[in-house]
């Protein structure tokens, strides 16, 4: 047999699409006498993430986990209960909530058809769900007013980049029912609770009335004659805003500054009921000393908004300081076909939150990980060490138990590779005596303890650490 030296270092890659593929291709060995036909050939393409989407690793989601956790409690102290939504919808829930001329609906929705010709979209926000929820369980029924929080995955088809992603994730409240100016005043206080706990501080709200439905369309004809005499200097977006719904012009980024900051101003334009309801907001604000400033091109970018707009900003982001947004929406519920029913809440992206905090506490993500209690133990003690972890579930500690029961200084090698703070081993001598060896596996110190003292070694050495 002739000797066969180095094959071909690459692998002849014919196949089109993605996955596995067989093909006829030949496979030639550097030697002329050993020539191989007709061997299957096999491409491997490594399937990504869809674009704009991301994946949310150690030690990243410990973060995401203690946002979650701590305003998630937050919202149950001020009477909130968590409501959960299907990521799908009928596309009009959106296109009648949000608004036609809004880019959402206009350019950034995911829709599509189902198998019988529905036109469903993947959520874009949380709010109309929420009322179409109301809306479908009669909550009207129940005592007023309904307060509920929720958090999960949304989408909108835009350009990906830093913080802003095409599966993008909120974080909201919404109180249903309640029209009085203190329920506008206490979610922007439950925000402010929250942030304050997660650690950011400077924090300050934007504020304005855009009226409702007495008082903005006099407001709008202003705000279209004014604009008309610039129309020349408008976007092509603000031209057909101009005409569609103006206040969408004060939000535009790419308009000059000067010119909206001479274009009328809605509170200028407010009935009593209005003026009435945003005076009595702010005193309550004042009240609660709740730092604001009254922000006159603060309109928010969705149509369902009526009165009270706002975002929460902190002064040590710099340009980009807004943190979340949201406001009164009086109308929606009635206009999605529901009983006439006041509302008012707000929405917070996670990923922005998360990169601030990122940015501003370093080292915070670290101090998050539980630590690791690495359960080494003999192949008889297998029981054991099942129903030692069991006892200590509540400890809190995260538990590994060794799978493969080979030699102890092998477990404890695994042990230090996974990052273990202690190991808990358990020998026929442990089993035998009712008792478990702790080891720190950073000092190298050992002792013996009863299985019943396991849970109160773990919690002096977390003491000792802290």
């Amino acid at each position: 047999m002739l000797p066969v030296s180095t094959v071909v270092p690459h692998v002849l890659q014919s196949a089109t699409a993605p996955g596995c593929f067989p093909t006829n291709r030949s496979v030639f060995f550097s030697h002329p006498a050993t020539i191989l036909t007709s061997i299957y050939v096999w491409r491997i393409v490594m399937i990504k993430s869809v674009k704009g989407t991301s994946d949310i690793l150690l030690p990243e989601v410990l973060l995401w986990q203690y946002v979650e956790r701590t305003m998630a409690n937050t919202a149950k102290v001020y009477g909130y209960e968590e409501i959960r939504t299907p990521t799908i919808e009928m596309e009009e829930l959106f296109s009648m909530s949000v608004g036609q001329s809004t880019d959402i609906v206009e350019k950034e929705m995911y829709a599509f058809p189902d198998k019988k010709g529905r036109h469903l979209v993947l959520r874009p926000e949380g709010t109309a769900a929420t009322c179409r929820a109301y809306i479908e369980h009669q909550m009207n029924l129940q005592p007023s007013p309904a307060k509920f929080y929720y958090m999960g995955s949304f989408f909108r088809y835009e350009q990906p980049q830093s913080g802003r992603k095409r599966e993008f994730h909120s974080f909201g409240v919404e109180a249903l029912g309640e029209q009085s100016p203190v329920q506008d005043a206490e979610v922007i206080d439950m925000v402010m609770t929250m942030l304050s706990r997660l650690g950011l501080a400077h924090l300050s709200v934007d504020i304005n009335s855009i009226g409702d439905d007495n008082c903005r369309p006099a407001y709008k004809e202003a705000l279209r004659a004014a604009l008309a005499a610039h129309e020349g200097e408008l976007c092509e977006d603000c031209k057909r805003r101009m005409s569609d719904n103006p206040l969408r012009v004060l939000d535009c980024k790419r308009e000059d500054p000067s010119l909206l900051e001479s274009l009328p101003k809605s509170a200028d334009y407010l009935c009593t009921d209005c003026e009435d309801h945003f005076h009595r907001l702010l005193s309550t604000l004042d009240a609660l000393k709740i730092p604001y400033r009254l922000n006159h091109k603060l309109v928010r970018g969705l149509d369902y908004y009526t009165k009270t707009v706002f975002e929460v900003i902190s002064e040590d982001l710099g340009a980009q300081n807004a943190l979340l947004g949201g406001g009164r929406y009086d109308y929606l519920i009635r206009h999605l076909g529901g009983p006439a029913t006041p509302a008012v809440g707000w929405g917070l992206g996670l990923e922005r939150l998360t990169s601030v905090l990122t940015a501003r506490y370093p080292e915070f993500t670290g101090s998050l990980a539980i630590p690791l209690a690495y359960i080494v133990h003999s192949e008889t003690a297998m029981a054991v060490a099942f129903e030692l972890r069991r006892t200590l579930a509540g400890a809190g500690w995260a538990l590994d138990l060794d799978m493969r029961q080979d030699g102890f200084g092998k477990q404890l090698a695994r042990a230090s590779k996974r990052g273990a703070r202690m190991a808990l081993i358990l020998g026929e001598d442990e089993i035998a005596a009712g008792t478990c060896a702790v080891k720190d596996l950073t000092s190298g110190s050992q002792l013996t303890v009863a299985l019943a003292d396991v849970a109160a070694c773990l919690a002096s050495a977390v003491q000792k650490q802290s």
